[in-house]
């Protein structure tokens, strides 16, 4: 083949030979995808719920090119069994794009819809975590130095463009992406996500007529004039980062847009009653809760027990905090749990879900109650939440642990654009590694664990 020929060869089949799982692949994007991988020379299996979709999308490209496999990405076997599926019909799995996502209905974060809350978590964090989770290990079994793509937002990057929960679960994922990179990279494996801005799909338009409204008021309110997004523009940046061409490119977001009983708690409810604060400490460890409010003296500090995954009993704390003192000014939302350090090829859901419960769902449930209170009373207030420094990089924590602290910062984002109309402010305090008991729990889980924490000596 002459050189000539073989650029224009390279360029024209830039994923040849390779094997490719689409998740969310019936429609949208990822059907689109489907597409155009298949005329770069992938051999694709489409993941989806949506089987007839998933089917008529198979057939119109070409079943010697195309397998639809049912799956729902929040059931871990499922998932697992997916990627089996590709390795036994394939022999191996270079690429997976993890673009099975839904979105929630916009609204007030006063009215915010726990269990609607975990279904978009569900989907859009922990449904790509697992796949991260079996499409690693079956390239590193493999030796395969592939590529992963998750499919994040202009959500992930900004507040207030989005629903409270989409936004906070893109963030999450953006974080996932982050601390992924940093784990399998050893591996020669890739990841990185993309990225787009509003682009008329069937998750926000039922219609033609409702299409042409997307596509109308985004490109009016984008920057980049004169061209419409459409799926193509999102596949084939989801293409680059398949392809060779970003050989070294990992851990980036590619935007497509044209454009309180312990450690901090407790120290911040005897620095915030020595400026004058009325204090409650809301915590399930009982004992350290009322052995703080003691030592800070009961006339400035409560004790309230509350498990933070309960939306009933964080409602309750709030009302006895306002019945107690009249009001509320400030929220310091500080509750959070760690999870063990390991390979993402570990990655154990159910500690992930615990995380998520707590660092994230937990908050989202006080910012609620919190700001209902304050907006009922006319407060100016503060809400105030503990991120961390790795909700801003990847890799120097636990994946669950970043992936809730990357949607943690996601939901103050959008919540501060909301309930500034209120003049609530929203903000984030993202601590370095400080020692507090959370750690010290951890170090007594892990005999290597100044071996795991040196990124974090200071």
């Amino acid at each position: 083949m002459s050189g000539s020929r073989q650029v224009l060869h390279s360029f024209l089949n830039r994923l040849d030979g390779k094997v490719v799982i689409i998740t969310g692949g019936a429609s949208g994007i990822g059907a689109e995808a489907a597409r155009l991988f298949t005329e770069h020379g992938a051999k694709v299996v489409i993941v989806d719920l949506q089987e007839e979709l998933g089917l008529s999308v198979a057939l119109s490209i070409g079943k010697d090119m195309v397998t639809y496999y049912h799956c729902d990405v929040t059931n871990e076997m499922e998932v697992e069994n997916a990627v089996k599926f590709t390795v036994g019909k394939y022999g191996k799995l270079d690429v997976l794009l993890s673009n099975a996502g839904i979105m929630d209905q916009p609204g007030s974060v006063l009215d915010m819809n726990l269990e609607h809350f975990d279904r978009i978590m569900s989907v859009n964090v922990r449904g790509s975590a697992a796949f991260i989770k079996h499409a690693a290990r079956a390239m590193v079994e493999k030796g395969t130095r592939g590529s992963i793509i998750c499919m994040t937002s202009c959500a992930a990057e900004i507040g207030g463009s989005g629903a409270h929960a989409y936004t906070a679960s893109k963030h999450g994922l953006l974080g996932l992406v982050r601390s992924a990179c940093g784990d399998l990279g050893k591996y020669g494996i890739r990841v990185n996500g993309v990225a787009p801005y509003a682009v008329a799909t069937r998750m926000n338009s039922s219609d033609e007529e409702t299409a042409r409204t997307v596509e109308e008021f985004f490109s009016a309110t984008g920057i980049l004039k004169g061209v419409v997004l459409k799926v193509g523009h999102v596949a084939q940046a989801a293409l680059f980062l398949a392809s060779d061409d970003s050989a070294y490119v990992s851990g980036h977001n590619l935007v497509v847009d044209g454009g309180g009983a312990s450690g901090i708690g407790a120290e911040s409810a005897r620095l915030f009653t020595d400026h004058g604060a009325k204090v409650v400490i809301v915590d399930i460890q009982e004992e350290l809760g009322q052995n703080v409010a003691v030592s800070i003296g009961k006339d400035k500090a409560s004790y309230y027990k509350c498990d933070i995954t309960n939306e009933t009993e964080i409602d309750n704390a709030v009302k006895f905090t306002i019945e107690k003192h009249g009001k509320l000014d400030v929220l310091f939302s500080n509750a959070g749990v760690l999870d063990t350090p390991g390979s993402i090829l570990d990655l154990n859901l159910e500690h992930f879900d615990r995380v998520m419960a707590v660092n994230v769902r937990g908050a989202a449930a006080f910012i609620k109650h919190a700001a209902r209170a304050m907006v009922a009373s006319g407060t100016r207030g503060s809400i105030v939440c503990t991120t961390s420094v790795t909700a801003e990089i990847g890799g120097q924590g636990p994946h669950g642990y970043t992936a809730s602290k990357h949607a943690l910062l996601g939901l103050i984002k959008s919540a501060c654009g909301e309930l500034g109309k209120h003049g609530i402010r929203v903000n984030g305090v993202a601590p370095f590694a400080v020692a507090t008991a959370m750690l010290a729990v951890m170090r007594r889980r892990r005999s290597r664990w100044r071996d795991i924490v040196k990124p974090w000596e200071f």
